[in-house]
């Protein structure tokens, strides 16, 4: 149980820095992809779980993208770069700290 908790942490941690990756080398479609896979204002719980689902696993790169839209296109992937350097020590960071409470309930709780 708790390597599965590791696994999907590591996921999505990952499916992040590869959507700055692509926004790094095709900032316009994946930016516009986020949109179309997102509801502008959503009324009901399915829409609200897809929003949430979906800024789960790109929504920091999509935030980071919103910051430098207004960039000049060539400033883009140097400002995105910054961005991704960043999140990989803070994603380092906090992988490390969920790791460590995932080893002490292991080790100091039964039910898992």
């Amino acid at each position: 149980m708790i390597e599965l908790i590791r696994i999907g942490v590591i996921m999505i941690l990952t499916c992040q820095a590869s959507y700055f990756i692509l926004l790094i080398l095709l900032y316009g479609t994946m930016m516009h992809w986020y949109e179309w896979g997102t509801y502008p204002k959503p009324s009901n719980t399915f829409e609200k779980t897809v929003n949430f689902l979906t800024a789960l696993v790109f929504g920091v790169a999509y935030w980071a993208g919103l910051k430098v839209k207004k960039k000049k296109w060539f400033l883009r992937p140097v400002y995105l770069t910054g961005y991704l350097f960043v999140y990989i020590i803070l994603a380092v960071i906090a992988f490390k700290l969920i790791n460590s409470v995932l080893i002490y309930f292991e080790r100091n709780v039964s039910f898992f």
